[in-house]
């Protein structure tokens, strides 16, 4: 698995991850059982990098992620979780980190997100909480989820000690304001953005149209499918990670796979959205 730099933390950490949205609350014991299969999978394959959130089904996708994770050495592994914003004061929100870490079972979070901006409570306060859990050893690095440049660039301006290294974004080729929009950006600042829900929440299987068109003319050059070539086109990026989830080991499979897809200039500008304009974005294969 082909490995990237954390902003400039120095920690490397894989170009494909697990992303664990889909864990629901309230199911069998099989149902979850299907999952920690996958997962294990997916660590087996390179796909140490396990994502998960205290929203994702009520921390029951955090509690999963840890009975999986304890099977494993910590230190090969690398854990992302993120704080929902229903929490409104600073001693909740660190209750609410605490709480995470008591679902995962681990003394640290590698690292801690803001999950979406808040109407509710100031970024000021936000950025406050993920500073002192990085002094009080809780979480290494700090970042945030679906901030927009400007809402990213007012929360760094609040912490003093540690710096954002990380933004997750809703990202793939259906979507691709960001790529255009944020992503250069981050690029020139060195900071690594996430994309999630890299194949859609269908699985591109119902997508139809030019795009489909498209991405099958590059799937055919490289014996793929169009969602590993939708992962491949957004780690072709520089700067660029994603965290697709798999219920199926097959789906596991197909995804780490689609890392070691080199995709040419020619075409990633293909799949672009028509009118994007890409100038300043650099590519893995430029």
């Amino acid at each position: 698995m082909k490995m990237i730099k954390l902003g400039k933390t120095g920690e490397s950490i894989p170009i494909l991850g697990q992303g664990t949205w889909g864990i629901k609350s309230f199911r069998s014991k099989s149902y979850y059982e299907k999952w920690k299969e996958s997962i294990r999978k997916g660590i087996e394959l390179g796909l140490t990098h396990i994502d998960t959130a205290e929203f994702y089904g009520r921390g029951t996708s955090e509690r999963i992620v840890g009975q999986v994770i304890s099977e494993y050495d910590r230190d090969n592994l690398f854990v992302t979780s993120k704080l929902f914003p229903i929490h409104l004061r600073y001693k909740t929100m660190k209750k609410a980190a605490y709480n995470s870490l008591k679902r995962l079972g681990i003394k640290e979070i590698d690292l801690y997100l803001i999950h979406w901006p808040s109407a509710f409570n100031s970024i000021k306060t936000q950025m406050r909480v993920l500073e002192d859990l990085v002094i009080e050893g809780k979480v290494r690095y700090v970042g945030v989820s679906n901030f927009s440049v400007e809402q990213f660039k007012e929360a760094q301006s609040f912490l003093k000690n540690t710096e954002l290294v990380n933004n997750q974004l809703h990202v793939n080729v259906i979507r691709q304001k960001h790529i255009g929009k944020s992503l250069p950006f981050y690029q020139k600042e060195g900071i690594i953005m996430t994309a999630y829900s890299p194949l859609g929440h269908g699985g591109l299987r119902n997508l139809e149209g030019d795009l489909r068109d498209k991405l099958e003319i590059v799937a055919r050059e490289h014996n793929a499918t169009i969602q590993q070539i939708a992962i491949a086109w957004l780690v072709n990026h520089e700067n660029v990670i994603t965290i697709p989830k798999a219920f199926k080991i097959e789906h596991v499979i197909s995804n780490a796979e689609a890392a070691s897809i080199r995709l040419s200039a020619k075409e990633i500008n293909l799949i672009y959205e028509e009118g994007q304009k890409q100038e300043n974005v650099k590519l893995v294969s430029a």
